[in-house]
Protein backbone atom coordinates (compact mmCIF):
# COMPACT_ATOMS: atom_id res chain seq x y z
CA UNK A 1 0.00 0.00 0.00
CA UNK A 2 3.04 2.39 1.29
CA UNK A 3 4.44 1.59 -2.43
CA UNK A 4 0.77 2.44 -4.21
CA UNK A 5 0.60 6.02 -2.58
CA UNK A 6 4.33 6.96 -3.48
CA UNK A 7 4.05 6.19 -7.08
CA UNK A 8 0.70 8.47 -7.35
CA UNK A 9 2.49 10.96 -5.19
CA UNK A 10 4.98 10.74 -7.96
CA UNK A 11 2.90 10.57 -10.55
CA UNK A 12 1.08 13.70 -9.59
CA UNK A 13 4.34 15.23 -9.32
CA UNK A 14 5.25 14.52 -12.52
CA UNK A 15 2.11 15.49 -13.95
CA UNK A 16 2.23 19.07 -12.51
CA UNK A 17 6.31 19.41 -13.54
CA UNK A 18 5.84 18.38 -17.15
CA UNK A 19 3.00 20.21 -17.41
CA UNK A 20 4.42 23.37 -16.76
CA UNK A 21 7.61 22.83 -18.27
CA UNK A 22 5.93 22.32 -21.57
CA UNK A 23 5.64 24.21 -24.94
CA UNK A 24 2.47 25.54 -23.91
CA UNK A 25 0.87 26.79 -26.81
CA UNK A 26 2.25 24.23 -29.47
CA UNK A 27 -0.01 23.31 -31.72
CA UNK A 28 -3.10 25.62 -30.85
CA UNK A 29 -1.83 28.70 -32.61
CA UNK A 30 -4.45 30.81 -35.22
CA UNK A 31 -3.49 33.41 -37.61
CA UNK A 32 -4.96 36.80 -37.04
CA UNK A 33 -3.00 38.20 -39.93
CA UNK A 34 0.25 38.12 -41.94
CA UNK A 35 1.90 39.80 -44.12
CA UNK A 36 5.05 39.95 -46.27
CA UNK A 37 6.35 39.83 -49.94
CA UNK A 38 8.91 39.10 -53.00
CA UNK A 39 11.50 41.21 -54.03
CA UNK A 40 12.62 40.90 -57.66
CA UNK A 41 16.58 41.18 -57.65
CA UNK A 42 18.22 43.38 -60.72
CA UNK A 43 18.33 40.34 -62.73
CA UNK A 44 15.07 39.41 -62.70
CA UNK A 45 13.97 42.77 -63.35
CA UNK A 46 16.23 42.81 -66.45
CA UNK A 47 15.10 39.23 -67.80
CA UNK A 48 11.17 40.75 -67.78
CA UNK A 49 13.10 43.97 -69.76
CA UNK A 50 14.48 41.92 -71.70
CA UNK A 51 11.44 40.34 -72.59
CA UNK A 52 9.34 42.99 -73.53
CA UNK A 53 7.39 42.33 -70.33
CA UNK A 54 5.90 44.08 -67.74
CA UNK A 55 4.27 43.02 -63.80
CA UNK A 56 1.25 44.63 -63.47
CA UNK A 57 -0.87 44.27 -59.75
CA UNK A 58 -4.57 45.47 -60.57
CA UNK A 59 -6.01 46.99 -57.76
CA UNK A 60 -9.26 44.28 -57.86
CA UNK A 61 -8.75 41.24 -59.95
CA UNK A 62 -9.86 41.41 -63.65
CA UNK A 63 -13.12 39.41 -64.44
CA UNK A 64 -11.61 36.58 -66.41
CA UNK A 65 -13.38 33.27 -67.14
CA UNK A 66 -11.91 30.80 -64.42
CA UNK A 67 -9.57 32.78 -62.64
CA UNK A 68 -9.96 33.27 -59.16
CA UNK A 69 -11.65 35.76 -56.99
CA UNK A 70 -12.88 37.95 -60.13
CA UNK A 71 -13.61 41.63 -58.69
CA UNK A 72 -12.05 41.10 -55.10
CA UNK A 73 -9.59 43.74 -53.84
CA UNK A 74 -6.16 42.16 -54.81
CA UNK A 75 -4.19 41.67 -51.96
CA UNK A 76 -0.72 41.55 -54.19
CA UNK A 77 0.59 45.25 -54.27
CA UNK A 78 3.61 45.79 -56.86
CA UNK A 79 5.33 48.86 -56.10
CA UNK A 80 7.61 49.19 -59.09
CA UNK A 81 10.55 52.13 -57.82
CA UNK A 82 11.18 49.18 -55.29
CA UNK A 83 10.50 45.95 -57.49
CA UNK A 84 8.44 45.19 -54.46
CA UNK A 85 5.37 43.01 -54.61
CA UNK A 86 3.66 42.92 -50.95
CA UNK A 87 1.18 40.40 -50.07
CA UNK A 88 -1.23 40.39 -47.15
CA UNK A 89 -1.79 37.17 -46.03
CA UNK A 90 -5.01 35.50 -44.11
CA UNK A 91 -4.33 31.58 -44.00
CA UNK A 92 -1.47 29.63 -42.58
CA UNK A 93 -0.02 26.19 -41.91
CA UNK A 94 1.63 26.12 -38.27
CA UNK A 95 3.68 22.86 -36.96
CA UNK A 96 3.88 23.43 -33.09
CA UNK A 97 5.48 26.75 -32.77
CA UNK A 98 6.69 26.61 -36.33
CA UNK A 99 5.02 28.57 -38.65
CA UNK A 100 5.36 26.24 -41.77
CA UNK A 101 3.93 28.57 -44.28
CA UNK A 102 1.56 31.65 -45.03
CA UNK A 103 -1.53 32.15 -48.06
CA UNK A 104 -2.07 34.78 -49.44
CA UNK A 105 -6.44 34.02 -51.31
CA UNK A 106 -6.66 37.16 -53.79
CA UNK A 107 -3.32 37.75 -54.38
CA UNK A 108 -2.56 38.10 -58.16
CA UNK A 109 0.00 39.11 -59.85
CA UNK A 110 0.02 39.51 -63.29
CA UNK A 111 3.19 39.52 -66.26
CA UNK A 112 2.09 41.04 -69.55
CA UNK A 113 4.25 40.94 -73.18
CA UNK A 114 2.87 43.46 -75.44
CA UNK A 115 3.90 42.64 -79.02
CA UNK A 116 3.80 45.02 -81.97
CA UNK A 117 2.21 43.10 -85.02
CA UNK A 118 2.92 43.97 -88.43
CA UNK A 119 -0.62 45.03 -89.22
CA UNK A 120 -0.63 47.42 -86.12
CA UNK A 121 -2.41 45.25 -84.37
CA UNK A 122 -1.04 44.32 -80.52
CA UNK A 123 -1.17 40.92 -79.11
CA UNK A 124 -1.49 40.50 -75.19
CA UNK A 125 -0.19 37.42 -73.75
CA UNK A 126 -0.71 36.75 -69.91
CA UNK A 127 0.56 35.01 -67.42
CA UNK A 128 -1.36 35.04 -64.05
CA UNK A 129 -0.18 33.98 -60.67
CA UNK A 130 -2.66 33.39 -58.21
CA UNK A 131 -3.46 32.72 -54.41
CA UNK A 132 0.47 32.80 -53.20
CA UNK A 133 1.72 30.52 -50.49
CA UNK A 134 4.95 31.32 -49.10
CA UNK A 135 6.42 27.99 -47.99
CA UNK A 136 9.03 28.63 -45.18
CA UNK A 137 9.31 24.98 -44.22
CA UNK A 138 10.49 24.03 -47.89
CA UNK A 139 12.01 27.40 -49.18
CA UNK A 140 9.25 27.36 -51.79
CA UNK A 141 6.89 30.30 -53.37
CA UNK A 142 4.03 28.28 -54.76
CA UNK A 143 1.09 30.11 -56.26
CA UNK A 144 -2.01 29.22 -59.22
CA UNK A 145 -0.55 29.61 -62.53
CA UNK A 146 -2.79 31.12 -65.75
CA UNK A 147 -1.67 31.85 -68.78
CA UNK A 148 -4.08 33.67 -71.90
CA UNK A 149 -3.43 35.16 -75.36
CA UNK A 150 -5.84 38.75 -76.01
CA UNK A 151 -9.44 37.79 -75.40
CA UNK A 152 -9.05 33.86 -75.66
CA UNK A 153 -9.50 30.77 -73.31
CA UNK A 154 -7.96 30.78 -69.51
CA UNK A 155 -5.37 28.45 -69.89
CA UNK A 156 -4.92 26.19 -66.25
CA UNK A 157 -1.55 24.99 -64.72
CA UNK A 158 -2.88 24.50 -61.48
CA UNK A 159 -0.92 24.94 -58.41
CA UNK A 160 3.19 25.69 -59.51
CA UNK A 161 6.19 25.66 -57.64
CA UNK A 162 7.21 29.03 -58.99
CA UNK A 163 9.94 29.72 -57.36
CA UNK A 164 12.68 27.77 -54.84
CA UNK A 165 15.52 29.41 -52.64
CA UNK A 166 18.76 28.24 -53.50
CA UNK A 167 20.08 27.60 -50.16
CA UNK A 168 17.31 26.05 -47.32
CA UNK A 169 16.11 27.73 -44.53
CA UNK A 170 14.93 30.60 -42.65
CA UNK A 171 16.87 33.57 -41.50
CA UNK A 172 16.25 36.90 -39.82
CA UNK A 173 13.10 37.90 -37.78
CA UNK A 174 12.27 35.09 -35.47
CA UNK A 175 13.53 32.28 -37.76
CA UNK A 176 9.80 31.67 -38.62
CA UNK A 177 8.86 30.51 -34.68
CA UNK A 178 6.00 31.47 -33.26
CA UNK A 179 7.39 33.38 -29.82
CA UNK A 180 4.80 34.84 -27.23
CA UNK A 181 4.05 38.44 -26.68
CA UNK A 182 1.30 38.95 -23.80
CA UNK A 183 -1.29 36.97 -22.35
CA UNK A 184 -4.24 38.73 -21.39
CA UNK A 185 -8.30 37.90 -21.01
CA UNK A 186 -7.63 34.24 -21.87
CA UNK A 187 -6.00 34.27 -25.23
CA UNK A 188 -2.29 34.56 -25.62
CA UNK A 189 -0.52 36.65 -28.69
CA UNK A 190 2.13 36.14 -30.55
CA UNK A 191 4.72 36.65 -33.67
CA UNK A 192 6.47 35.35 -36.23
CA UNK A 193 8.59 36.27 -39.01
CA UNK A 194 11.54 35.22 -41.29
CA UNK A 195 13.37 35.58 -44.55
CA UNK A 196 14.29 32.56 -46.89
CA UNK A 197 17.57 32.18 -46.80
CA UNK A 198 19.09 31.62 -50.38
CA UNK A 199 18.15 33.59 -53.76
CA UNK A 200 15.27 32.69 -54.95
CA UNK A 201 15.36 30.74 -58.83
CA UNK A 202 12.24 29.88 -60.85
CA UNK A 203 11.57 26.38 -61.25
CA UNK A 204 12.72 24.71 -64.74
CA UNK A 205 8.59 23.32 -65.61
CA UNK A 206 7.25 26.93 -64.85
CA UNK A 207 9.89 28.89 -66.45
CA UNK A 208 9.40 26.83 -69.46
CA UNK A 209 5.13 27.37 -69.30
CA UNK A 210 5.87 31.55 -68.59
CA UNK A 211 7.86 31.71 -71.52
CA UNK A 212 5.85 29.45 -73.69
CA UNK A 213 2.71 30.98 -72.40
CA UNK A 214 4.39 34.80 -73.56
CA UNK A 215 5.51 33.37 -76.82
CA UNK A 216 9.01 33.51 -76.49
CA UNK A 217 12.10 31.04 -77.18
CA UNK A 218 12.19 28.14 -74.65
CA UNK A 219 15.87 26.94 -76.83
CA UNK A 220 18.22 26.57 -74.33
CA UNK A 221 20.90 28.95 -75.88
CA UNK A 222 18.30 31.75 -76.36
CA UNK A 223 19.82 34.61 -74.09
CA UNK A 224 16.40 35.36 -72.82
CA UNK A 225 15.74 32.32 -71.67
CA UNK A 226 18.34 32.04 -70.13
CA UNK A 227 17.97 34.75 -68.04
CA UNK A 228 14.50 33.80 -67.54
CA UNK A 229 15.96 30.55 -66.06
CA UNK A 230 19.20 31.45 -64.34
CA UNK A 231 18.63 34.40 -62.76
CA UNK A 232 18.47 35.19 -59.63
CA UNK A 233 14.71 36.42 -58.88
CA UNK A 234 15.85 37.81 -55.82
CA UNK A 235 14.36 37.08 -52.28
CA UNK A 236 11.37 37.09 -49.88
CA UNK A 237 10.37 37.53 -46.03
CA UNK A 238 6.80 37.18 -44.56
CA UNK A 239 5.40 37.19 -40.77
CA UNK A 240 2.69 37.47 -38.70
CA UNK A 241 0.75 37.56 -35.82
CA UNK A 242 -1.03 34.70 -34.18
CA UNK A 243 -3.44 33.69 -30.94
CA UNK A 244 -4.14 30.61 -28.56
CA UNK A 245 -6.17 30.14 -25.74
CA UNK A 246 -4.20 31.05 -22.62
CA UNK A 247 -3.00 28.19 -20.27
CA UNK A 248 -3.19 28.05 -16.65
CA UNK A 249 -0.05 29.45 -14.75
CA UNK A 250 3.02 26.94 -13.58
CA UNK A 251 1.55 27.43 -10.26
CA UNK A 252 -2.16 26.28 -11.39
CA UNK A 253 -0.22 23.00 -12.53
CA UNK A 254 1.19 22.38 -9.12
CA UNK A 255 -1.90 22.94 -7.15
CA UNK A 256 -3.34 20.23 -9.48
CA UNK A 257 -0.69 17.71 -8.49
CA UNK A 258 -0.84 18.65 -5.04
CA UNK A 259 -4.71 18.31 -5.12
CA UNK A 260 -3.92 14.56 -6.66
CA UNK A 261 -2.20 14.02 -3.73
CA UNK A 262 -4.71 14.98 -0.99
CA UNK A 263 -6.64 12.84 -3.07
CA UNK A 264 -4.40 9.93 -2.95
CA UNK A 265 -3.76 10.58 1.14
CA UNK A 266 -7.65 10.35 1.63
CA UNK A 267 -8.11 7.45 -0.21
CA UNK A 268 -4.98 5.31 1.57
CA UNK A 269 -6.48 6.93 5.32
CA UNK A 270 -9.62 5.14 3.83
CA UNK A 271 -8.47 2.12 2.67
CA UNK A 272 -6.96 1.94 6.29
CA UNK A 273 -9.63 2.57 8.66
Amino acid sequence: MKFAFKSIVAAAAFVAVGAASATPYAGTWSVVSGSGGLTFSADALSALSASGSSIITAATIPTVPGLPGAGAVNKAVYTKATGNVSLSFNTATITGDALTSLQAANSLVNIRRSVFNDDGSISQYNIYMANFDVNLGNSTIYANLYSRTDAGTLVTYGKQAIFTADVPGVIGGTLGNIQVTSVAGGVANGTASGSLAGSLRMNGTTATNILTALNLSTAATDPVAILVRTANWGGTQAGGTFTAPAIPEPSTYVLMGLGLVGIAAVARRRRAA
